[in-house]
């Protein structure tokens, strides 16, 4: 909250998913009607002041004031992982003080009625940024977040909260609901799911949700659970221990404790367990406070009594004295009349002896039995329990106390280093075992190798990504089941990232320094691997803050780098990271972007462009410089057609085909385009792809006629005659249009309509048995390959000699004498087909 409220002012404007959150108060109209503006003034006053801070309590961020309530958001500016389950938290806390308010009110003023709001939460994709001093909300045509939002609060009842289906399934885990049904909702044509939220669950976290659904197999951390039992052996005889277990959110921390819970199952143990949640790091002593409620047995909901009633009890198991320790444990479970009010003591003094109690009950516990102590997630641990946590560590050297931490990298604890601590970094699945998490995800022995690669590229071994891209993909019915195998069936185009890991990233990549999270946008616009040179120059920060930027994002695991400075490259450790990151930056400022990203690249490597041509397209089509896209395609294409990747040469082709159809028509950009669709025609005619080739030139084949373009209408003609001749089967004007084309190609001295042209002709004759006309010109064809020093071309026209006309006419010896020279010539081209 403390970063949202101090750079609130210079947010610059990202695209985010966000949940929204309208809360307004039931009759507040009739309510200024009776009372009067001025005591109805001063009842919204106190309304609000409770509004605000349960919507802060849960990092969200009030973003407008309506008259009787409040617009609240939660993931903006600042990204959340977990936004949908705070707002429905928030909700719940305000309907509970509003309860306490209004009858507090009611005592005052029997008249009043009873004072509730109504609550109507989405989550979707916004656009936040600042305009002036005040934090605002654009809606683009991306969604109608808020529209919807405000729609599910005028449906609800007072006194209770309503959410979209997409709420739902975000956080069906965490909460019970009941559903509505269809409602028709003002501005959507088709009716909208809606629920009412009913009550919390006891789980807490994704996993508790994930364990209860049914987890996936536990592959890729068996000798880290080697190394947890190994080290609570060394604990059961007296010598206490301490793991970290450290790694990324979703590689699987909570999943190597779960497994570590169940293999000590069956041993006599104390297993105690307590968690840092996300919307808790406020609370004071948070999960020390869960594991005196594991420790004592205190269930949820108990009253006063029960609860000092079960402490008492336990004290006196353990045999702890209860002078010195119960008024202190009854203070962290929120007992009220605990005791510590009788004793006059400074805030230090009490933290202290806090600590005693909880470090008390934790050693003569272990001396029962063996202590097993499980803190999860101490990124998001409060400063209370840090201390408590240190100083329980440096007391369990001789005890039978076995703790284990679970933390992600960017938390660094400051408790020193001792022999009895022991760190485990969880690293990504291996492929193999990130298929084993699929397969069984989509309940299947066998999947498509298409759909195995992209889930590798785009999940790279870790579990909780993995379970939401398969569920993605799923739910969108990108992927469906034919012959007990799973297969991409439609345009991965339509694939969403989705948003439990958009918002997994991005609250990591909001917490960053300005200048490191400003760094890292532009080198996801970049490529995910970009140069030190290319940044410094796109990013015109002075070496030292640029240094110092890279370095935070280095440190946090965000990118890694390659190389020695000043050559270094950075690489973004998750594709998914710079995906997120890129479709965060608006699309103007992306736009911009790529245009300085092209300048860049085209001032530092300006004496070798050719190196560096495929990535130009890309900056320059994407910033809408189609002049400069096209002349880069163009370039790009001639390399890989040098490097005969057809394929490639055909898609920079087809780009730069694009790039020019969206500039303005002259005589010049109709000759490049007349190139350009030629050239798309000619590669896609050599992959065999005619109805591709006639397609690609069809809309230029009478522009390049009128302006008498005959070296590009000999190539138009080879085109559309194979086309008709092979596709059509119009056998008397595709040779037409190929004899077309030959003449064609001497007038302009073209050897690629020459040779093709003849080549084709000599495939038509054959084909009708016309073995002399085939013959004649196959020889034009082979000559003008052996006049050019196309070795490639020459070793195929032997080939069809060879074949189509000596063997076909019986003279097996001179054929296979020609064949042995088209091998000869081939093995120095290379070519495959000659070859065969």
């Amino acid at each position: 909250m403390s970063k949202i409220l101090s750079q609130k002012e210079k947010i610059e404007g990202e695209r985010k998913q966000v949940t929204v959150m309208f809360c307004d108060m039931e009759g507040f109209t009739p309510l200024v009607e009776e009372l009067g503006p001025e005591e109805s003034y001063s009842i919204m006053d106190q309304v609000y002041e409770i509004l605000i801070h349960k919507v802060h309590e849960y990092d969200g961020t009030v973003n407008e004031m309506t008259g009787d309530g409040v617009m609240a958001l939660f993931g903006a500016p600042i990204a959340l992982e977990d936004a949908p389950q705070r707002s429905i938290r928030s909700a719940f806390a305000i309907h509970r003080e509003m309860a306490q308010f209004s009858d507090k009110m009611r005592k005052e003023q029997p008249e009043l009625p009873p004072l509730k709001m109504r609550v109507g939460i989405h989550s979707g994709p916004v656009v936040v940024g600042t305009l002036g001093n005040d934090l605002r909300v654009e809606f683009k045509a991306v969604g109608d977040t808020v529209n919807l939002a405000s729609r599910m609060e005028g449906l609800a009842e007072p006194g209770t909260t309503y959410v979209s289906d997409d709420i739902f399934k975000l956080t069906e885990g965490f909460f019970r609901f009941e559903a509505l049904g269809d409602r028709e909702v003002k501005g959507k044509e088709e009716p909208v799911n809606v629920f009412r939220v009913v009550s919390p669950r006891t789980r807490r976290t994704r996993f508790d949700v994930s364990a209860e659904s049914g987890l996936t197999p536990f592959v890729g951390r068996e000798r880290e659970l080697e190394l947890l039992m190994e080290g609570f052996e060394r604990s059961k005889s007296g010598r206490g221990q301490a793991f970290f277990v450290m790694a990324e959110a979703g590689v699987g921390k909570s999943r190597l404790l779960y497994e570590f819970r169940k293999a000590v199952a069956n041993e006599d143990v104390i297993f105690l367990e307590g968690k840092c949640l996300s919307f808790s790091h406020g609370v004071t002593y948070h999960p020390i406070i869960d594991v005196l409620k594991f420790t004592f047995d205190v269930r949820e909901g108990a009253d006063d009594s029960e609860i000092t009633e079960r402490v008492k009890k336990g004290l006196k198991i353990l045999g702890v004295d209860e002078e010195h320790t119960l008024p202190y444990l009854l203070k962290l479970l929120s007992v009220k009349d605990s005791g510590v009010d009788k004793i006059s003591m400074s805030p230090e003094a009490m933290k202290d002896r806090i600590t005693e109690a909880v470090k008390r009950i934790s050693l003569k516990g272990s001396e029962l039995r063996p202590q097993i102590v499980a803190i999860e997630d101490l990124h998001w641990i409060d400063k209370s329990s840090e201390e408590c946590i240190e100083a329980l560590l440096d007391s369990i050297a001789g005890s039978r106390i076995f703790l284990i931490f679970t933390h992600r990298p960017e938390y660094v604890h400051t408790w020193g280093a001792k022999s009895y601590f022991n760190q485990i970094s969880l690293t990504h699945l291996s492929n193999r075992e990130s298929l084993a998490l699929v397969r069984h995800l989509l309940s299947t022995e066998e999947t498509d190798k298409e759909l195995d690669d992209l889930t590798f590229k785009k999940t790279e071994g870790v579990p909780f990504f993995i379970e939401e891209f398969i569920k993605s993909l799923k739910d969108l019915k990108i992927i469906e089941r034919k012959n007990n195998t799973y297969k991409i069936a439609k345009d991965m185009k339509a694939v969403s990232i989705p948003s439990t890991i958009q918002d997994v990233i991005m609250a990591r990549v909001d917490l960053l320094p300005d200048g490191s999270k400003r760094l890292l946008q532009i080198g996801s616009v970049i490529e995910r691997e970009f140069g030190y040179e290319l940044i410094k120059r796109v990013a015109g920060l002075p070496q030292d803050e640029l240094l110092s930027a890279l370095s935070v994002l280095k440190d946090s695991e965000l990118i890694y780098e390659r190389g020695i400075y000043p050559q270094s490259n950075y690489i973004f450790k998750h594709a998914l990271t710079r995906e997120v990151v890129y479709d965060s930056i608006l699309a103007k400022k992306r736009k911009e972007l790529h245009k300085e990203i092209g300048n860049a690249i085209e001032e530092l490597y300006g004496d070798d462009l050719s190196e560096h041509c495929e990535l130009l397209v890309e900056h320059f089509f994407l910033s809408e410089d189609y002049s400069k896209a096209a002349d880069y395609s163009k370039m790009a294409g001639r390399k890989a057609e040098k490097n005969v990747s057809l394929n490639e040469a055909a898609a920079y082709a087809a780009k730069r085909v694009t790039a020019l159809e969206k500039l303005p028509e002259t005589k010049d950009i109709l000759k490049q385009k007349i190139d350009a669709r030629t050239s798309l025609g000619l590669y896609m005619f050599q992959l065999f792809y005619f109805v591709e080739a006639k397609d690609a030139v069809e809309p230029i084949f009478k522009s390049a006629v009128d302006i008498g373009y005959t070296k590009r209408v000999a190539q138009l003609y080879t085109i559309m005659g194979t086309y008709s001749y092979w596709v059509k089967e119009d056998f008397k004007t595709g040779i037409k249009q190929l004899e077309i084309a030959a003449d064609m190609s001497v007038k302009s001295s073209d050897v690629v309509s020459g040779f093709f042209s003849n080549q084709w002709l000599g495939f038509a004759h054959a084909y009708c048995c016309n073995f002399k006309k085939a013959n004649r010109h196959f020889k034009k064809a082979l000559q003008i390959n052996i006049e050019t020093k196309n070795i490639w071309g020459t070793s195929v026209v032997m080939g069809c000699i060879s074949h189509w006309v000596l063997n076909y006419n019986g003279l097996i010896a001179q054929g296979y004498k020609m064949s042995h020279k088209a091998l000869k010539v081939a093995l120095k081209s290379g070519d495959i087909y000659s070859k065969a």
